[in-house]
């Protein structure tokens, strides 16, 4: 039995807030592990936001593929109806690109239009048809599916800190947990050998027992976590290593599909990034319980002008839509 010590904190991609209340979580026995090499990635948004349009899927790959990069996550704006992403023209030459390189596209199919007042059945069918459209599409370009983003967030309680299911609301839980079932039955429809994966952050895994408990069949845990997490988890709960954690509770393959420093501002300096990431990374390779690591992410966003904008590991400018290396990247690269 494993207690975690602190204060009950409620988690968002902002904010990691530190708790006041003993957690009692209960390990499974079977701890099989998957041996797996380290794949290392990054996410990007070339499909729909504004420094990835100024720049070329050419230069973009070739930005990944200089850091010896295996997979490129994605968000994808998609069509319900049909399946068919916007952009599709520009995701076709982004995949011929990737592909020749040898980098895996990893699409994040977002769940924008999930409403709590639907039923479960309604909520597994409306899943269906967004899986089996997208996949009857895509089949032939993906070996890999993200299903939604962070949907825990959307069903748990407040100050709650996610390790249990009396942290979560039962109602909504329900309707998530169903439409991620009907999308998964759908893209297994009509692609058999997908392997699918879901998120969650925080400490919320949790909402990963329940999800597995409702018949919710994903093959791969993929997980969120950023500095900020690191350093309270170690303080307050005596978890200094996340990814340990998560392969003493899970035989699913784990992918940590975001992670790097909070940098609000963007005052905080490139060597405590590179210094996370490493760190991180280290974490990662130790593990064979972890396939893949994938830092959030390529490009700064400075017209955003709020907390995603300096996540980039490097600088981009729209003067002469330029990019410049980090500490990290510059020395990846180097390394290479």
């Amino acid at each position: 039995m494993l207690t975690l010590l602190g204060a009950i904190v409620a988690c968002s991609k902002d904010s990691v807030q530190n708790p006041e209340k003993e957690i009692i979580v209960e390990l499974p026995k079977d701890t099989t592990k998957v041996e797996s090499a380290l794949m290392l990635g990054v996410n990007g948004h070339p499909l729909n936001q504004e420094a990835y349009l100024a720049l070329t899927p050419a230069k973009q790959i070739e930005l990944i593929a200089n850091l010896g990069m295996k997979i490129y996550r994605i968000d994808v704006t998609v069509d319900p109806s049909t399946g068919y992403m916007k952009m599709h023209d520009n995701f076709l030459e982004l995949y011929r690109l990737a592909d020749s390189a040898g980098i895996i596209l990893l699409p994040m199919l977002p769940i924008d239009d999930l409403t709590f007042e639907e039923t479960e059945q309604e909520a597994r069918e409306s899943g269906y048809r967004r899986g089996i459209n997208f996949a009857t599409t895509y089949k032939d370009y993906f070996d890999y599916y993200n299903v939604g983003n962070e949907l825990d967030i959307d069903c748990i309680l407040p100050d709650s800190v996610g390790t249990s299911e009396e942290h979560y609301d039962a109602k909504k839980f329900a309707v998530i947990a169903a439409n991620l079932r009907g999308i998964i039955e759908g893209i297994r429809a009509v692609d058999n050998a997908a392997k699918t994966m879901v998120n969650t952050t925080w400490l919320h895994y949790g909402y990963l027992f329940m999800l597995e408990n409702y018949g919710v069949e994903f093959d791969i845990i993929a997980y969120h976590w950023y500095d900020d997490m690191e350093e309270t988890a170690a303080k307050h709960y005596d978890i200094p290593d996340i990814t340990k954690l998560l392969t003493e509770m899970f035989t699913k393959q784990i992918w940590f599909t975001e992670f790097n420093i909070r940098n609000a501002d963007g005052k905080e300096s490139d060597l405590k990034q590179r210094d996370f990431l490493n760190t991180f990374i280290q974490k990662c390779r130790n593990n064979p319980g972890v396939a893949a690591a994938v830092i959030y992410e390529l490009l700064d966003q400075p017209v955003f002008n709020n907390i995603e904008s300096h996540y980039g590991l490097y600088r981009w400018s729209m003067l002469g839509n330029s990019v410049e290396p980090k500490l990290w990247a510059l020395e990846h690269a180097i390394l290479r």
